[in-house]
């Protein structure tokens, strides 16, 4: 899982046999002899040291060592890639960091891939994906993820868009476990296919190589090896904490009403990136409303209502956004044995929390109400994209994860223009992008559930989502006795054995979802479910 959490306080073909002596390490950045660059030269963006300040922002000094390959590690690499590989080693980057440089903050390799028919030169910096801050549980698993791409030199005539920090940010905060493929998780760029594949290939390779090579070994181990290989020590000057060599970075924040609550993006942006990285944010947020339309139950228009009304008579079409919701829904109800159920809204409507006056429901109503609840009455069909009820009385309610997903599409839709540094705040749920504006990630605040202006947990979050559930956000008040909106599925009635929850995840919907599970289980059952899901963790 890709996140950060401090608790409390607190990323070929040219190099065959003649290449691979010298291994990923270009010293003069010149392109081979039997190369045919682009007539005006290679164009030589960064030098080695440059490159280094870029992925190592925080460090004064890294070693590298040569990194050869024996045949079975080759094996395990060719493996993991699906396809041969050229180089028979690499020169590996430790970041050094601490007043004694023994801490190691991240790793880098510079690597050659082919685009369409020249190398493009580029480095490729990665970082543990933590577990070392230990919340409440460990954050697992401790896999390697990108913290910077970056290109040292480029020698195609054409293409050059991947060279722009906007494509290069897409690679941030992925780990072998992500496809790392055009038109999958990164957003191509017309023209510049070739290169655009050679850089996904190239970077599934060095994260591949660091996982074999150093990922799980303690700081001590890899310096301590490092320097018994005889790895150079190379000194390099301070630069930002957004690597961009003293490039000035500002915040930009748009807030909008979405859901009927305000969601609001703060982005980082270099001063001659800010009109862009403005118009990409307004974009995200538009993401955000699109989907309201698709899920909103208080909207007779939307796609759910349409499903409510019509999915008992039998299948019905629906779209790419509702048929994630409903198969993220399904797994998540799966995962929590049911505490988390999005067919819950003949009961939320019963209690009145979908409009009409509040009332508690009788034991025969929640009775006939709680038996139309669960996933086991919604038969999705992935493949023809439908939906339908398999007996009366389902109504799908978004309200567990619709906020979640709505963060999700805003964060999706940044990532995809290039912003790689952002936080995305929609009051109960939150996901952060890239490290934040100091590099140590995004700052979140729990609130106290008995005190609005006082807080119970403080952490930074780095590349994940965080959800807290809550009686006290949303209530109705009958016969003078205070209702929570937060229904337990198994009984009909207000969960009352939690104050409050909070879930870290991988994505906001996951956490949305989770949190409000955890609440409706408790304190007594609830931290076991959590435990078993891996992206999860509960505060």
């Amino acid at each position: 899982m890709n996140f950060t959490v401090q608790q409390r306080a607190t990323t070929s073909m040219w190099m065959r046999q003649a290449a691979a002596a010298t291994l990923a390490f270009v010293a003069a950045f010149a392109a081979p002899a039997s190369a045919a660059p682009c007539a005006d030269g290679p164009e030589v963006l960064l030098s080695k040291v440059e490159a280094l300040r870029v992925v190592f922002p925080r460090c004064e000094r890294v070693l590298e060592q040569r990194r050869m390959l024996g045949d079975e590690e080759r094996r395990a690499l060719e493996t993991a890639l699906r396809r041969p590989l050229e180089e028979k080693g690499f020169l590996v980057y430790l970041g050094l960091a601490g007043e004694k440089g023994e801490q190691v903050d991240g790793f880098a390799v510079i690597t050659n891939e082919i685009g369409k028919t020249e190398p493009i030169t580029f480095i490729v910096g990665a970082e543990r994906a933590p577990g070392d801050s230990k919340p409440v549980k460990p954050v697992k698993p401790a896999k390697l993820r990108v913290r910077r791409v970056a290109v040292m030199v480029y020698r195609e005539c054409r293409g050059g868009e991947v060279r722009s920090k906007r494509f290069l940010a897409q690679f941030e905060g992925r780990t072998c476990e992500d496809p790392i493929e055009l038109h999958r998780d990164v957003v191509n760029v017309s023209g510049a296919t070739l290169s655009a594949n050679a850089l996904c290939n190239g970077t599934r390779k060095v994260l591949a190589l660091l996982d074999l090579c150093v990922a799980g070994r303690d700081d001590d181990a890899l310096i301590r090896d490092a320097r018994a290989r005889g790895a150079k020590e190379i000194a390099l000057a301070a630069s930002s904490p957004a690597g961009d060599s003293g490039a000035r970075v500002g915040p930009i924040e748009a807030r909008r009403l979405v859901m009927g609550s305000e969601l609001r993006v703060v982005a980082l942006a270099a001063d001659a990136e800010r009109d862009a990285t403005g118009r990409a944010v307004q974009q995200a947020l538009d993401a955000a409303e699109r989907l309201d339309l698709v899920l909103s139950d208080w909207k007779e228009e939307s796609e759910l209502s349409r499903v409510n009304r019509e999915a008992v008579h039998g299948p019905v079409p629906v779209g790419p956004e509702l048929l994630d919701f409903l198969q993220q829904s399904a797994a998540l109800s799966a995962a929590t044995a049911g505490a988390f159920d999005p067919t819950i809204g003949a009961l939320v409507r019963r209690w009145g929390f979908r409009g009409g006056p509040p009332r508690e429901p009788s034991a025969a109503e929640l009775a006939s109400a709680c038996a139309a609840c669960g996933m086991a009455g919604v038969a999705l069909d992935p493949v023809a994209h439908t939906v339908a009820f398999t007996r009366p009385g389902v109504v799908l309610d978004p309200g567990a994860i619709g906020k979640g997903m709505a963060v999700d599409a805003v964060a999706d839709a940044l990532r995809a223009a290039g912003v790689g540094n952002a936080f995305v705040d929609f009051r109960s749920s939150q996901r952060a992008l890239g490290a934040g504006p100091d590099g140590r990630g995004w700052p979140v605040a729990v609130r106290d559930p008995s005190d609005a202006d006082a807080t119970v947990e403080r952490f930074l979050l780095r590349d994940a989502a965080c959800s807290t559930s809550g009686g006290y956000e949303k209530f109705v008040e009958i016969g003078g006795r205070r209702f929570g909106h937060i229904l337990d599925p198994a009984t009909g009635r207000p969960a009352v054995a939690s104050m409050s929850s909070t879930v870290i995840a991988a994505t906001a919907a996951r956490s949305d979802a989770l949190a409000t599970a955890l609440f409706v289980l408790g304190p007594e059952r609830g931290p076991a479910v959590i435990d078993a899901i891996p992206d999860a963790a509960g505060l």
